[in-house]
């Protein structure tokens, strides 16, 4: 999560991440889904998605979608003391963008 003080202007506090998830648009997309240390969920309402992350376990769900933009999730498990600042970023691209590594 990026701190407070290096936000620009028209960032979200608390959803902004320093490394987002890049994913294609218009692509059926497999999400493999496990934890390191205790158990989180990864959450994306806009996607309609909630899978939990748990150590020793893989999970999976499938994703397709269907538009461009950056869409915001965060954990939704109590997995700790910092739970409230597990934000997740996702940025949909073209599958141009995306295949050709142009901005990542």
């Amino acid at each position: 999560m990026k701190p407070e003080s290096d936000l620009l202007i028209g960032q979200l506090r608390l959803l902004e991440t320093d490394n987002p998830l890049y994913l294609p648009v218009e692509t059926s997309i497999r999400l493999l889904v496990t934890g390191m240390d205790v158990i989180h969920s990864w959450s994306v309402p806009a996607f309609g998605i909630k899978t939990d992350a748990i150590p020793g376990r893989i999970n999976q769900t499938w994703l397709y979608i269907i538009r461009e933009g950056t869409f915001y999730g965060q954990c939704s498990e109590l997995c700790g003391v910092n739970h409230a600042f597990m934000p997740i970023q996702v940025v949909s691209v073209s599958n141009d963008v995306f295949f050709n590594n142009i901005i990542f």
